[in-house]
């Protein structure tokens, strides 16, 4: 009797030593588990509903799921709740997809990491590179294939505007523009062509392999990636319930004026589905010791996947196969996702068991979707907080972003998005809109709520480039500055002659109507050219509207039409204002007008062929 008693007695020990453990365990930032739903309610409160609209927020921990937490809502305007049931886009996380698709064909010996793509593609398929250095599927992994932005064809306002995915790669194929493996310059086109390749070498729809091999494994019944949703009509419907919010200027949350898009390259950001089922995914690039990921045959080939893959010029982690290398206390693995209305972030700790997912209905949303894996994860610091500190005055310039468009039109939006970085102290500086901090020699990190790191390298002491995980920075050219500078002032001259002399032609018109006056026919002409020079500038105008509405390339070939038109037009006025140059009623006064006339319709000539604005 006395046995059992001391074994009772043995037992309920070890039980409350357990609990004990588990109540003493705490988050590599420090934080007790007991006490985190508490910080994460807490921390969510300061945006939920100011500038979040709604969120559901879920941690694992060991396996299972620790927490999983809805905030706000789906539907502001008629107060319907977020509920674990919400679906939410996934955005750019669906890319972890294509990747785990990739790395189950590299475990089958269907695919190799280090082969040429083109030898999985139709003979002939990428008509648009510049080098003949081999395109590797690591370099899509890395997104550093050299190519350019698009910023067309990406987004669709309806579902009769997507095509097979064939179809769109052709559509969409942009200039390679960079030598692969030399720049890092997120690519939509590069993810959606690794998906191109799963269809190719498993003929079926890359929806189809995803479905068969990850989300019917995992049993993720409420998560498609079918681009418009056609394979799962429950999704679909759910998702109708959703609306998805921006943050108007006055900082108030206004709905997204487009209800619903749908994305041609689907494999890069089509995932719709709620948070437990991303945790079912998320569980299985984390199984626990001895036991084997359902995704894959053997578990090296998921150590292989998310192993770093490729470092920043500084030494420092930056991708593991697709998978971005956050800077935190500890090891993570992450990668978040933006869509027209929704933002959302993936991040897991193999070596912690841990994991957030945060889904927002909401556009570029930072605050939960980056601040909550701080809260958890922990702040990096450098291994020696004593080091001396470079001067950042040495950053000090303009840097444009290597993932913009450098050929067609949209190149000139790469005008818009160019930074100057400005030393404000000794270790930061501000740039796109951000502080940054150095935190370590050549390594800043943002003090806002996105955890922008950015590392530096340098080359004979001058900056060569500037590399966050998605994008390098790269230094702007002085002729491109003076370019810029001579496109500012050409337009900034053309329109305000043209407006400023037709002006004083309508009012000269409107005080001489009784009068009858006859105009001479160079100044006829001079007017129409005058007349002329609108049209290039409302037509750019509209046609940036058209494009950052999601317009698709083919509808606004007409735009490229009218240019087109105006330069023939120009040209007509010019042949006509010579022929009257040369008749000697012309005084030297009415010689200067028209020169300078003819001078601000070439300047719009020089800037359509100069930002190539004819396609």
């Amino acid at each position: 009797m006395r046995k059992i008693i001391l074994m009772v007695f043995v037992l309920v020990l070890c039980s409350v030593t357990v609990a004990s453990a588990k109540e003493s365990r705490l988050t590599p930032s420090g934080i007790p588990y007991t006490e985190l739903k508490d910080r994460v309610d807490e921390y969510a409160s300061k945006y939920i509903g100011t500038s979040t609209a709604g969120a559901n927020v879920l941690i694992v921990k060991d396996g299972e799921i620790f927490l999983n937490t809805s905030y706000g809502y789906a539907d502001v305007e008629n107060q319907v709740k977020v509920t674990p049931n919400t679906v939410f886009e996934w955005g750019s996380v669906t890319k972890l997809l294509v990747w785990t698709s990739v790395m189950q064909l590299v475990e089958q010996g269907k695919l190799e990491l280090d082969e040429d793509i083109r030898a999985y593609l139709p003979d002939g398929f990428l008509t648009k590179l510049q080098y003949d250095d081999p395109i590797t599927m690591l370099n899509l992994m890395h997104h550093n294939a050299g190519w350019e932005e698009k910023f067309t064809d990406l987004f669709y306002k309806s579902t009769y505007e997507v095509k097979t995915l064939e179809d769109m790669l052709h559509i969409t194929e942009p200039y390679q523009v960079h030598e692969p493996g030399s720049v890092v310059a997120y690519s939509n086109y590069g993810v959606t062509l690794a998906g191109f390749i799963v269809e190719q070498l498993t003929a079926q729809p890359f929806y189809e392999y995803v479905n068969e091999h990850i989300f019917s494994i995992l049993d993720m019944k409420d998560t498609t990636i079918h681009p418009i949703q056609g394979d799962n009509l429950n999704v679909a419907k759910k998702r109708d319930a959703v609306y998805g919010y921006s943050v108007s200027s006055d900082g108030e949350l206004s709905m997204s004026k487009n209800e619903r898009i749908y994305i041609g390259l689907y494999p890069a950001g089509s995932t719709i589905g709620t948070i437990t089922d991303a945790a079912k995914f998320m569980m299985a690039l984390m199984p626990a010791d001895g036991e084997n990921s359902p995704l894959f045959q053997n578990n090296r080939t998921l150590d292989e996947m998310l192993t770093t893959s490729d470092f920043y010029d500084d030494g420092f982690p930056r991708n593991a196969h697709g998978f971005w290398e956050g800077l935190y206390a500890v090891d993570v693995l992450e990668h978040a996702g933006n869509t027209d209305s929704f933002s959302s972030n993936f991040t897991f700790s193999k070596e912690e068991q841990l994991g957030v997912i945060v889904m927002t209905n909401q556009m570029g949303e930072a605050g939960l979707s980056y601040g909550l894996p701080t809260l958890v994860y922990g702040e990096y610091s450098a291994a020696n907080g004593n080091q001396a500190m470079p001067n950042v005055q040495v950053l000090e310039g303009s840097y444009y972003m290597a993932r913009q468009a450098y050929k067609g039109f949209t190149k000139l939006y790469g005008a818009l998005i160019i930074g100057d970085i400005e030393t404000t102290e000794p270790n930061r500086f501000n740039a796109f809109g951000m502080t940054f901090e150095q935190i370590a020699p050549y390594l800043y990190k943002s003090t806002n709520d996105y955890n922008v790191n950015l590392h530096v390298t340098l080359n004979n002491g001058q900056v060569e480039k500037i590399s966050m995980p998605t994008s390098d920075m790269i230094p702007l050219s002085q002729s491109t500055k003076i370019f810029n500078l001579f496109s500012i002032l050409a337009v900034a001259f053309s329109v305000l002659y043209t407006f400023i002399t037709l002006l004083i032609r309508l009012i000269q018109a409107v005080k001489n109507r009784k009068k009858a006056i006859r105009f001479k026919v160079s100044k006829k002409w001079e007017t129409l050219l005058l007349l002329a020079n609108i049209v290039p500038v409302i037509n750019v105008i509209i046609l940036a509207y058209r494009t950052f509405n999601y317009t698709s390339y083919t509808s606004v070939r007409i735009h490229f039409w009218i240019n087109y038109a105006y330069i023939v037009m120009v040209a007509i006025c010019l042949v006509a204002l010579l022929i009257e140059w040369r008749k000697k009623t012309t005084t030297r006064g009415q010689k200067i007008r028209y020169t300078i006339s003819c001078v601000s319709a070439l300047l719009l000539v020089v800037l359509i062929f100069g930002w190539e604005l004819y396609y």
